[in-house]
C-alpha cells in the first residue's frame, strides 16, 4: 500500500513536468520557426529593396546606351528616324533599330539587366518584368526615362514573399557628350558637333548704360588695377586719379569725364555711378569679358559672343534632341540651340547662305541675317533671334558680310 502511495505521487509530480516538458517543446519549435521567417523576411526585403536600386542603374546605362545607338544609326545611315520614342524603347527593350540589331546594345537591354539581376541570388527567387516605357525630353539637355516594374522574390520553399507591382521608376539621361545629328544630316557628313552645355548659361545682357561722355567700340578682359600696364584689358575705375591711359584697351569711370581727347584709349563709357560693383557682377557669372558698345553707350556681358567659336549650346527656343533624331527642326519651348561657325563652313569648302546663324534655322532656310554689335561680320540674326537672346539693342540693319 505504501508503494503504490509513492507512485501515485511520483505519476503525480511526472505529468506535470512531462505536459511541461511537452508544451516548451512545441513553444520552442513555433518561435523558432518564427524568427526563422522573420529572418529570411527581412533578407528578402533587402533584396528586393537592391534589386530596385539596380533596376534603376539598369535603366541609367541601357537608356544612354540606346541614345547613342540612335544617333549612331540616324548619322551612319543619313535617314533620320520615323519615331524616336519608339526606336529608342525598341533599343532597351530588344535591342534592335528599324529590325536590325544594335551592336552596342548587346548584353545592355533590360532584360539582359534582369537576367543579371535575378541570377545573383543563390537561396531566392527573383522575378522581374518592365513594361509601359515612356521617354522625354527634359529640360533641354536631358531625356527623361520611365517604366513601370513588377518585382517578385521568395524562398526556395516558398514560404515567404515579396511582390511589388507597378513601381513607377524615371531615370534622366544627359544628353551633353552626345553628337547632335543634326549637322551630319545637313551637310552630309562634312561637319560633327558634339552637344555641349554652355557652363554658366548665358545670359546676354546690358550690364552698365553710361552717359552721353561714351564713345566707341572695343571688348576685352577687364581690370580694377589701374597700375597694370595690359593694353589688352580694360580698365574699370571710380575716377582717373593715377591712371595712365596707353596702359589700358579702355575705360568704364564712374565719374563722367570726355575722353574723346585721349588719343591712346580706344573706347570708353563714362557716368555710371555703380559701374565699379555692376562689372564686378557680371564677371563674377563666369564670362570675363565684357563689351564697349558705342551704339548703345553701354556695357555688355555677352556670352554669345565670348564663346561663339567654343560652338556650345544653349537652353532657348530650339528643336529638342529627340526632334533632331527624327530631322524635325521646329523650335519647341524645352529645346537647345547653338550656332553656325561660319569658319568651320569655309574649311570645308561648303557655300554659306543668308540665313540667321542660329543653326537650326540656318538649316531650314529661315531667318534674315542681321549683324550684331561687336560680333564678327559673319556672324548674324533677325529680329526674332534678337529678342530670343536679349539681343534687340545691338541688332543692326546691316546684313552679314562674308569674305
Amino acid at each position: 500500500m505504501k508503494a503504490q502511495f509513492y507512485s501515485i505521487i511520483a505519476i503525480l509530480i511526472a505529468v506535470p513536468i512531462f505536459m511541461f516538458t511537452v508544451s516548451f517543446l512545441t513553444y520552442s519549435e513555433k518561435l523558432s520557426d518564427t524568427v526563422s521567417d522573420r529572418v529570411i523576411s527581412d533578407q528578402l526585403s533587402q533584396l528586393e529593396y537592391s534589386i530596385e536600386l539596380d533596376t534603376t542603374k539598369a535603366m541609367e546605362v541601357s537608356g544612354r546606351r540606346a541614345l547613342l545607338s540612335a544617333t549612331n544609326y540616324v548619322i551612319n545611315s543619313g535617314e533620320p528616324l520615323d519615331d524616336s520614342v519608339a526606336n529608342i524603347t525598341q533599343l532597351m527593350l530588344i535591342g534592335y533599330i528599324n529590325e536590325t540589331e544594335d551592336f552596342l546594345m548587346i548584353n545592355n537591354t533590360m532584360p539582359n539587366w534582369s537576367q543579371r539581376i535575378s541570377s545573383n541570388p543563390v537561396n531566392f527567387n527573383v522575378h522581374i518584368q518592365y513594361g509601359n516605357v515612356s521617354v522625354e525630353d527634359y529640360e533641354g539637355f536631358y531625356i527623361r526615362i520611365g517604366m513601370d516594374i513588377n518585382i517578385t522574390v521568395t524562398d526556395k520553399l516558398d514560404r515567404v514573399s515579396i511582390e511589388k507591382t507597378n513601381l513607377r521608376r524615371y531615370v534622366t539621361v544627359s544628353v551633353n557628350g552626345l553628337e547632335d545629328p543634326m549637322f551630319p544630316l545637313e551637310t552630309q557628313g562634312f561637319i560633327r558637333r558634339i552637344i555641349r552645355q554652355a557652363d554658366p548659361p548665358y545670359s546676354n545682357r546690358n550690364v552698365v548704360t553710361g552717359s552721353a561722355n561714351s564713345s566707341g567700340s572695343c571688348s576685352g578682359m577687364v581690370t580694377f588695377n589701374k597700375s597694370e600696364n595690359d593694353n589688352t584689358k580694360i580698365l574699370v575705375a571710380n575716377n582717373l586719379s593715377y591712371v595712365t591711359f596707353d596702359n589700358h584697351l579702355g575705360i568704364i569711370l564712374e565719374d563722367e569725364e570726355n575722353l574723346t581727347d585721349e588719343t591712346d584709349i580706344i573706347c570708353f563709357n563714362t557716368g555710371n555711378d555703380s559701374a565699379v560693383s555692376l562689372v564686378s557682377d557680371a564677371i563674377a557669372s563666369g564670362y570675363e569679358t565684357v563689351y564697349i558698345d558705342d551704339a548703345t553707350r553701354s556695357v555688355w556681358s555677352m556670352p554669345v559672343a565670348e564663346t561663339l567659336p567654343e560652338r556650345y549650346y544653349y537652353r532657348i527656343d530650339g528643336p529638342t534632341f529627340l526632334q533632331r533624331l527624327e530631322g524635325d527642326y521646329t523650335p519647341s519651348p524645352g529645346g537647345i540651340a547653338t550656332f553656325i561657325y561660319v569658319p568651320e563652313l569655309q574649311e570645308q569648302a561648303m557655300p554659306v547662305s543668308d540665313y540667321s546663324r542660329v543653326a537650326y534655322r540656318y538649316f531650314s532656310g529661315d531667318g534674315d541675317c542681321y549683324q550684331v554689335g561687336n560680333m564678327d561680320e559673319w556672324f548674324g540674326i533677325d529680329s526674332g533671334d534678337a529678342q530670343e537672346l536679349n539681343l534687340t539693342d545691338l541688332l543692326t540693319s546691316n546684313p552679314c558680310v562674308v569674305s
